[in-house]
């Protein structure tokens, strides 16, 4: 065999085996980190797709050169903000582990489930989160608006008596409205169930957010979004747990699993916190979540909850912003 022929003969197998033989080059990602590695591939691609188009629109600029300096600012701030979720991924990945994410939810797990009519009748609600008919909640909070106004956002939870069955659970529907000087800015319905060993399930919502314009006539508000809205067994959607029966310090669970539009998870961390607001307070009865979310790296939110009345503070760790229950009523 000449040297000519002997080394054809060796690039067809290297190469052929590059698509028969598995390199390993390592230990291969887990599922947990190959969700983050694809989802930052996804979120690249969108950035392309989204730059092409504004480029598509500066070709029919008057100001071309300033459109497409516009639009490479515009394409390397989301890369990076793609990069930063990612690495808030892999953290996730690193305190849960890299099992795949399958909660015990679903047709197969219906009978786990208690039926929500029985929920403070012949099953004891959850005491920091309770689903009983006709349970208020009333939140506000003070910030500054765009325009350098004081204002106040009331939040008003109220559990309703309907119920909507949800990838084979059946799961109560409660109801989130939020206004801004007496407009209302988002309107949720929230879909959670209750199993037999106590733990609160998030199933899912539908949240719609409201906006007015200047110069519309009638000024009213119109709905805008329905960014965050996910529901358990739709376009790979999963349930998770909104409160725990039994937490312990240190635990950290997802809320919920809908990539790119609902990730969020909570953190245990005391069951003995002390806080208070206008409508209640806790002396070392408090248990204390760091509720966060990868979509949005570095917010961290500070929940308090009290025995039997539920969630009554949550702290914006940003901006100091406190979310104060204000008044509540629990049958």
């Amino acid at each position: 065999m000449t040297n000519m022929k002997r080394l054809t003969l060796i690039t067809m197998l290297v190469t052929t085996s590059l698509f028969l033989t598995p390199i390993a080059f390592g230990k291969p990602p887990g599922a947990c980190s190959s969700t983050a590695d694809t989802l930052e591939k996804s979120c690249r691609s969108e950035v392309a797709a989204d730059y092409q188009k504004s480029i598509a629109v500066c070709t029919n600029s008057a100001n071309n050169r300033d459109c497409i300096l516009a639009a490479r600012a515009t394409r390397d701030e989301t890369l990076e903000e793609c990069d930063a979720v990612s690495d808030a991924r892999e953290d996730v990945c690193g305190a849960l582990g890299e099992a795949k994410y399958q909660p015990r939810f679903g047709p197969e797990f219906a009978t786990e489930f208690v039926n929500p009519r029985d929920i403070g009748t012949r099953v004891a609600p959850n005491p920091f989160h309770s689903l009983v008919v006709g349970a208020r909640h009333v939140y506000e909070k003070a910030f500054v608006d765009e325009e350098g106004q004081a204002q106040i956002e009331r939040v008003v939870v109220t559990v309703t008596n309907r119920t909507k069955l949800i990838d084979g659970i059946n799961c109560r529907v409660v109801r989130d409205v939020v206004s801004v000087d007496d407009k209302v800015v988002e309107d949720t319905e929230d879909w959670f169930a209750q199993d037999v060993y106590g733990n609160v399930w998030y199933c899912g919502e539908l949240s719609q957010d409201f906006e007015e314009f200047e110069g519309d006539r009638p000024e009213l508000v119109e709905l805008v979004s329905l960014h965050g809205s996910f529901k358990a067994g739709r376009d790979g959607a999963k349930a998770g747990i909104i409160m725990l029966a039994q937490p312990q310090v240190g635990m950290t669970y997802r809320e919920e699993a809908s990539w790119n539009e609902a990730e969020d998870l909570s953190e245990v961390l005391s069951l003995t916190a002390s806080e208070s607001v206008p409508a209640a307070r806790c002396s070392g009865n408090c248990l204390k979540l760091r509720a966060f979310t990868p979509v949005e790296p570095g917010k961290n939110e500070f929940k308090y909850y009290v025995p039997g009345i539920g969630e009554i503070l949550s702290v914006n760790e940003r901006t100091g912003s406190r979310a104060q229950l204000v008044e509540f009523t629990i049958p």
